[in-house]
This record gives structure tokens, C-alpha cells and sequence, in this order.
């Protein structure tokens, strides 16, 4: 994976399941959700390349979200000093909201988002999180020849997120019209989050996997190795840079949804 300061060197890392129960069963779904999606997306024309890494984008912006909400019920989180794992939901709730760490804000049509750098953890490199989507889909680009200094910046995209939450404009990308996605990523979302949440809660893999699904804290990582590999893949259809800038805003921004408005179960037809 990149540097985390995007220098373009690469640092080794061992991943967090390796040698552990966990392992199979998380590089299965690894494999399956890539194939998986490839599959849903393709058409008699062939796949989409804008669309698949915007879908890819806000599913792992949106496991980034689900592990943070599982972090904060385990209270696996910076905690006031002096605080143990018995902290009460009130007192918990008032620290992650004073640190900045996790927060809530309603717009008034009475939508809900989620913030902070709990979630933002998982996106971008920070103190809050290891293993993040930025390194991944980064070290990408970079080794499909695009140079450390001409990555996208993702700073503009928090803003831009944050200044659009209730509008209109809220999910739409900023790119050419000709780079838009044939699906915007909340509908990308709605569609293939049902779908990797079956891949990676299935129990039914064979050997060392059977009986054992992906632990939740690694989904974000393992849709973020997916990402990787689509921004490898599609290095000869579509520019890099302009790839990652499209997986990153809809990471970002599906990060931030509320997850009552988002499907999670396939629907049976």
C-alpha cells in the first residue's frame, strides 16, 4: 500500500486476519465481492468503468460507517481518560461528540448524517484508523504510473460533502459529464450494499471457512482491497486520477448517510 503521506513508497504491512481463523473466510470475500460486482454491472456492452468504482466507492465509504457504529456499541474507541468500557451511553455520546470523534447533525428536512474521525479513519490516513481506503486505491494509482504529486486532493471533497448535506447537489459527483456514472452512488449504494452485506455475513464457505463469517471490523479493509483492484483493472480505460477522485467522493459522502435509510437485507423476489 501507499505511504500515508503519498510519497509513493511502498511500506510492507501484514494484513490484520493473517494467520488467524479469520483469514479464509476474509479473502474469500475479498475475491467474491470483486467478481461479485463485476458480475452485477455487466451489460451486453461490457462494464461501466465510472459506474463500477463509484459503487465500489460507496460501499466501502458505508462499511467505513457500520464498523464505526460497531466500534461505538463495543465502545472500542479513545475513551475520556480516566473512563472504562462501563462509560454510559449519555457520557459516552457527549465525549465522542465534544472530541469530534463521532457526530450526528439533522438537516431540516430531518435527514440524518454522520461525522468524524472515527469514520474518517477508515477513508483517509489519521491517528483515528490503520488500513485506510485512501492508502489503497493511492498505491494504485501510483503503480499505474500516475506520480505521488498528482493524486487528487481529498480535502475539497470533505468540504464539499459536508457544505451540500440537504441539498440537491448532496451525492452528485464533480466530474466531466462524460465521466458520470451510469448510477449515482446512493443508488449504488442501495443496491450493492444488501449484496456485500450477504458476502461478507455468509457462513457457508468451504473448509476453514465453513461456520465463520468476515468479522465486522474488517469490512472497511476488505472493500477497500476490492477498490484497489478495480482501480488497477480499469488503469487502461479510464485515468487514474480521475478514477480515485470518483471512488473517494462517493466514499466519502456514503460515509455519511443514515443507515435507517439504507437497505440491508436482499429483497426476495
Amino acid at each position: 500500500m501507499a505511504d500515508p503521506a503519498s510519497s509513493g513508497r511502498t511500506q510492507a504491512f501484514q494484513f490484520p486476519w493473517s494467520g488467524t481463523d479469520d483469514e479464509v473466510p476474509a479473502n474469500l470475500a475479498v475475491g467474491s465481492l470483486r467478481d461479485s460486482m463485476l458480475l452485477w454491472l455487466k451489460t451486453d456492452r461490457g462494464i461501466h468503468v465510472e459506474t463500477l468504482l463509484t459503487s465500489i466507492g460507496a460501499v466501502a465509504g458505508f462499511a467505513a460507517q457500520t464498523a464505526v457504529f460497531a466500534r461505538v456499541a463495543e465502545r472500542d474507541v479513545p475513551l475520556p481518560a480516566g473512563a472504562d468500557k462501563g462509560i454510559s451511553a449519555q457520557a459516552l455520546s457527549t465525549h465522542l461528540l465534544d472530541s469530534g470523534l463521532f457526530v450526528s447533525a439533522s438537516t431540516k428536512s430531518g435527514e440524518t448524517f454522520y461525522f468524524g474521525d472515527l469514520i474518517n479513519g477508515y477513508l483517509v490516513p489519521q491517528v483515528t484508523g490503520t488500513y485506510p481506503l485512501w492508502g489503497f486505491v493511492a498505491a494504485a494509482a501510483i503503480a499505474a504510473g500516475v506520480k505521488p504529486d498528482e493524486l487528487p486532493d481529498c480535502s475539497p471533497m470533505f468540504r464539499r460533502v459536508s457544505e451540500t448535506i440537504g441539498s440537491a447537489q448532496f451525492g452528485v459527483l464533480q466530474v466531466a459529464q462524460e465521466h458520470q456514472p451510469q448510477i449515482g452512488m446512493r443508488q449504488a449504494l442501495d443496491r450493492f450494499w444488501p449484496r456485500t452485506k450477504f458476502i461478507l455475513t455468509r457462513t457457508d464457505g468451504p473448509g476453514p471457512a465453513n461456520g465463520r463469517d468476515v468479522p465486522l471490523a474488517y469490512w472497511p479493509l476488505v472493500t477497500a482491497l476490492v477498490a484497489r483492484q478495480f482501480v488497477l483493472m480499469s488503469k487502461d480505460a479510464l485515468d487514474p486520477r480521475i478514477g480515485v477522485a470518483m471512488l473517494m467522493e462517493s466514499a466519502i459522502a456514503m460515509s455519511k448517510v443514515d443507515p435507517k435509510t439504507v437497505p440491508q437485507a436482499l429483497s426476495v423476489e
